[in-house]
């Protein structure tokens, strides 16, 4: 955590390693907004002065939002975009699979372990000091040992890596981002979104969703690649916004992840109905 005018606010970490020659680039973050990774993303690649063919990410959710049901990827939009705004292809590791992403991990730990419990021997006085002084020890520390796993200089073998990269065009500005956030669909096929609701089709309900605002006023809800649902802003909260072909066709009882919609019926019990001559007869031992 870091102290910035009175208030404590929590540090993420970014870590973005090369994975020949270990060589890093390291920053922090008061938040894990897709904005602020593909920032991140950016500064790398300056620092690092190309963009690799294919980064291998770890199953965080500002990348990647499920599996389809062939199994495979479905990227979040905007991230996938950037990738090919800057022309790397993006693999996620295998689930479960601890190995495939320990170069990451390693990261992480040797961050914490060796730059936070010294800070060069002074605390920061916020996050932009904070950061001046991470990356001076990540380029006169970090890139200049011995790694213990290769066992050899990681600048060294940085020098191998410069020629894998691709060169970054000159005078190319940053991916253009519009900011957007994940939702879920309500099992009523609305989204929530600055306060209102908008509706999308019935069979993304329960599915997670990225919507965002674009210019002229409009909403957007994208799930992967795909646009679903497009609507005017709402003028002000508690408003609905629906388009009625989005709720056309809901099938009773339609089943969504782990859930079924059960319509139930209240009724008068149905009772039989006898002749009173017959519980006289059962009365007088005539029968049961």
């Amino acid at each position: 955590k870091i102290d910035i005018e009175g208030k404590e606010h929590k540090l993420w970490a970014f870590t973005f390693t090369l994975g020949y020659s270990r060589m890093m680039v390291a920053e922090a973050a008061l938040d894990q907004k897709l904005g602020t990774l593909l920032r991140m993303h950016e500064e790398a690649f300056r620092q690092l002065g190309g963009v690799p063919e294919e980064i291998l990410y770890d199953r965080m959710k500002t990348v990647w939002l499920e599996t389809d049901e062939r199994g495979e990827i479905v990227w979040n939009p905007v991230f996938l975009d950037f990738a090919r705004y800057w022309g790397f292809k993006p693999r996620l590791c295998r689930p479960y699979r601890a190995q495939t992403k320990g170069k990451v991990e390693s990261g992480v730990k040797y961050v914490r372990r060796n730059f936070l419990c010294g800070l060069l021997g002074r605390e920061p006085n916020g996050l932009e000091d904070l950061n001046a002084q991470l990356r001076e020890w990540v380029w006169k520390v970090a890139n200049q040992r011995i790694h213990g796993t290769t066992h050899e200089s990681v600048a060294l073998r940085g020098e191998a890596d410069q020629f894998s990269l691709q060169p970054l065009v000159e005078g190319r500005s940053g991916y253009p981002y519009l900011d957007q956030e994940l939702r879920k669909v309500a099992r009523d096929a609305f989204v929530n979104w600055r306060g209102s609701r908008y509706s999308v089709p019935w069979q993304y309900a329960g599915k997670q969703v990225w919507v965002r605002e674009k210019d002229g006023g409009m909403v957007e809800v994208h799930y992967g690649e795909r646009r679903i649902a497009e609507h005017a802003q709402a003028l002000g909260k508690h408003r609905i916004q629906l388009q009625q072909d989005h709720h056309a066709g809901i099938p009773l009882g339609a089943r969504q992840p782990h859930k079924t919609l059960v319509a139930i019926r209240q009724t008068a019990p149905q009772v039989e109905v006898r002749p009173l001559a017959a519980y006289e007869f059962a009365a007088a031992g005539g029968g049961q």
